[in-house]
């Protein structure tokens, strides 16, 4: 029983730390961390912008739109994860802050959100299979092209 409960703590800590990566990941534009985010085959569903196929599609996509940013912050919390064997399922609210370039260098953009992901246990530990962003308010414009 106890290494039942040992490993469904560290599978629990490794699958917070892999949600984390992703928003201190794009806050600094590390476009190569993503690599520890998602599975090859990941499939991201972001709202307005659509669905995305793929890890290097996805974080393509992630830097096209963040690059038009000076500065992003997203804050992750009320993280819920149900482990199932090598599957995993997660949710976790967002708060982003986005700040323009340019002539909207002066403006902000605000998302509050969920993501609702899906992990798998690979060989190099725990990685999102799936990810879909549920968007429950935004505001501002600072002239993203997605």
């Amino acid at each position: 029983m106890a290494t039942t409960e040992s490993q469904n703590f560290a599978d629990h800590l490794e699958i917070q730390q892999v949600i984390n990566l992703y928003a201190s990941a794009i806050d600094k534009h590390q476009w190569s961390a993503l690599e520890g985010v998602f599975t090859e085959d990941a499939r991201a569903d972001f709202i307005e912008l659509g669905v995305f196929e793929g890890r290097q599609t996805i974080t393509d996509l992630i830097a096209s739109v963040l690059t038009q940013c000076s500065v992003t912050q997203h804050l992750l919390g009320n993280i819920n994860i149900v482990v199932s064997g090598d599957t995993a399922t997660a949710t976790c609210y967002l708060s982003a802050l986005h700040v323009g370039l340019g002539d909207y260098a002066t403006e902000t953009m605000t998302v509050w959100g969920e993501y609702s992901d899906r992990l798998v246990r690979t060989a190099d530990g725990w990685r999102i299979n799936h990810r879909k962003l549920t968007s429950m308010y935004t505001s501002g414009d600072i002239g993203l092209n997605g």
